[in-house]
């Protein structure tokens, strides 16, 4: 047998004033006695005797030792052999999704609180030999402490586990603990969580596996579904699509609140049925864009689903001049350009006249030089040296390829379109990087894009007066997409992304690098490849901002006289001319918003070992026995 806390023998060294005190002579009372005869007895009974007298009756000191042996003992907690050679590993999964912060009405914690107060006190009962380890399960799984023997090092890292807005990732958090542990005959998993006996069940069981299940089943109205785009038709309209569901076993009623930034849309009444859903399409205008944020009027325990936010990609005015040649009417190109609501067209006859910060289109005229913007060019003849060479008039000028992959044929089909007068584009390598979106049978290129750090050009070989092309509804679409493109705007849409998911945004920006701005300000590094930015799992719902980090200020660590406020991402890229975009992240999870919770009948997980109590239960037990057999005895003689 071994002891798991030694020290605390020291408390044996109360024995010495035990043994001191019954030794010492006492003096002794004053007693009053009736005869002489009575006062020789008393006398004779209650006489000083020496040290070595008083040792006579040696059982009672005997036991008062005894019974402080076995106090101490007790503390210093004696290990069983079989104890001390099979400590136990525990590993605690708490789990701080999204569903965790929902309230308990009765005690008006969340469940995360009451995990967190679970996980602490089976911390406090840590063992010596025994190890234990802190795994979180929300939006990402984080291993917070390895395996440690101080509790009160434990401890204070579960009362520092924080809620995510994301998805609950216990599968992933219970194999990670398996690989933490050493032995698997020593191994331990508890799982703290919500996640109802379905879920439970699609996790493999194990003999080292046991669940604690925290809250009540409550009923919730949620957003699971929020999603804005643009029109293709409309420039400046937008499509909302939205679904609210009812995780509940009774009817309930709310409202839908839309607002667009600081405008108010729209306030939908919605009823649901016992676990209905509710889905519709909102359509709506605006060229600004901004923030469309959707809100429930409900109260119910958990507040992150009843919000749910998207971004509205703006449509700001593009400055065109349009440059025709003499005989060039332009008739049709002209007529497009003036239907789009977001072209402040201009239109001139100088070739040198080109766009002051806007798009120049040439129909039929070709400049001296290119100028230093976006240009799209109408090309009939071969550009200025060093640009582009037209080939031989196309016999059979009919579209026969496409790049589907472009975005500025998103939502365009020109197969088997005719465009008279289509000639073969041959770009010259020192332009810029080239790109076919339009190829005839014989492979003719027809429509080409040029990536040039001045700025982007497109070159159509077509004369728009006699072609198909005008005539077509994906002529309009077709240019609001070269709108978009040419100034590298998101387009059409601009998707709200999921907490707890990785994804990849398109990054049309020349810089290489990019960094995320949460909420609250705090900025972190992003990778960016092949023109899109790799994204990492984020854990709060939110508008996020993905800038470049050229355009952010360098933070000072100089002290400064006054604290400045944190500007939101939405601040930065209203106050700013900031390259990047804005990125809505929501909720969105019926898993997490479904509060109905299937108790378990179980019994809450104890961390003593095998084998029945421990030692210093017995010698408690023990002690408080011979306490209440001296009581007994030393009644019996006085009753006697």
């Amino acid at each position: 047998m071994s002891l798991a806390s030694p020290e605390r023998l020291m408390w044996l060294w109360i024995a010495l004033p035990i043994i001191v005190l019954y030794i010492l002579k006492t003096r002794l009372r004053r007693r009053p006695v009736a005869t002489l005869l009575f006062w020789e007895q008393i006398f004779e009974e209650k006489r000083q005797r020496s040290l070595w007298q008083n040792l006579r009756r040696w059982l009672s000191l005997l036991l008062q030792l005894v019974f402080v042996s076995l106090l101490v003992f007790a503390l210093a907690d004696p290990l069983w052999r079989w104890q001390a050679d099979s400590g136990q590993e525990v590993i605690l999964v708490v789990d701080n999704s999204a569903s965790m912060q929902a309230v308990e009405p009765e005690t008006g914690q969340t469940r995360l609180q009451l995990a967190v107060d679970r996980a602490a006190s089976l911390a406090r009962g840590l063992r010596q030999g025994d190890q234990m380890a802190l795994v979180t399960a929300g939006t990402t799984v984080r291993v917070v402490v390895g395996m440690s023997d101080f509790a009160p090092a434990i401890e204070e890292a579960i009362h520092s586990i924080q809620p995510t807005d994301g998805p609950t990732q216990i599968g992933a958090a219970i194999e990670a603990a398996r690989r933490l542990a050493d032995k698997n005959d020593r191994r331990r998993i508890v799982v703290i969580t919500d996640t109802t006996l379905g879920v439970q069940n699609d996790i493999e069981s194990a003999e080292d596996l046991s669940w604690e299940t925290v809250g009540t089943s409550q009923t919730n109205l949620a957003i699971t579904t929020f999603q804005v785009r643009r029109s293709s038709v409309d420039p400046v309209g937008y499509a909302l699509l939205v679904e609210v569901r009812n995780f509940s076993d009774e009817p309930a009623s709310t409202r839908l609140k839309l607002t667009l930034g600081d405008d108010l849309v729209d306030v939908v009444p919605i009823k649901l049925d016992a676990d209905g859903v509710w889905q519709t399409t909102i359509d709506g205008t605006s060229r600004e864009g901004g923030v469309l944020t959707a809100s429930l009027d409900a109260t119910d325990g958990l507040s992150v689903d009843n919000v749910a936010r998207a971004v509205v990609p703006a449509r700001p005015l593009v400055p065109v001049t349009l440059v025709t040649g003499a005989d060039d009417v332009s008739f049709y190109l002209r007529t497009v350009l003036e239907s789009i609501p977001l072209i402040k067209l201009t239109v001139v006859n100088d070739a040198e006249q080109t766009a002051e910060n806007g798009l120049t289109i040439y129909s039929g005229a070709v400049p001296t030089e290119l100028p230093s913007g976006p240009a799209l060019f109408i090309a009939q003849d071969d550009g200025p040296p060093g640009t582009w060479k037209l080939g031989s008039e196309i016999d059979t000028p009919i579209v026969a390829k496409q790049d589907k992959e472009s975005s500025l044929l998103r939502h365009v089909q020109l197969q088997n379109v005719m465009l008279a007068g289509g000639r073969d584009i041959e770009v010259d390598e020192s332009l810029g990087q080239a790109t076919t979106l339009l190829e005839t049978a014989d492979t003719s290129r027809v429509l080409v894009s040029v990536e040039r750090e001045s700025g982007r050009i497109l070159i159509l070989s077509a004369n728009l007066d006699d072609s198909d092309l005008p005539l077509r509804i994906a002529f309009p679409v077709m240019m609001t997409n070269a709108m978009n493109w040419f100034f590298r705007q998101t387009g059409d849409m601009n998707p709200a992304l999921n907490t707890g998911l990785a994804t990849t945004v398109p990054w049309d920006f020349d810089v290489a690098s990019a960094v995320l701005m949460s909420p609250d300000g705090n900025v972190r590094n992003i990778s960016v490849t092949r023109d899109h930015a790799t994204i990492s799992p984020i854990g709060k719902a939110g508008v996020y901002g993905l800038f470049s980090p050229e355009s952010l200020p360098q933070t000072d660590s100089a002290p400064q006289p006054e604290q400045q406020p944190v500007k939101t991402p939405e601040e930065w890229k209203l106050a700013e001319d900031v390259p990047g975009e804005l990125l809505a992240v929501n909720l969105c999870s019926a898993e997490e918003s479904d509060l109905r919770v299937a108790q378990q009948p179980k019994e809450p997980t104890s961390l003593v070992s095998r084998g029945g109590a421990p030692a210093w239960f017995y010698l408690v037990m023990l002690a408080i026995a011979l306490v209440v057999g001296e009581w007994a005895l030393f009644h019996r003689r006085v009753v006697a």
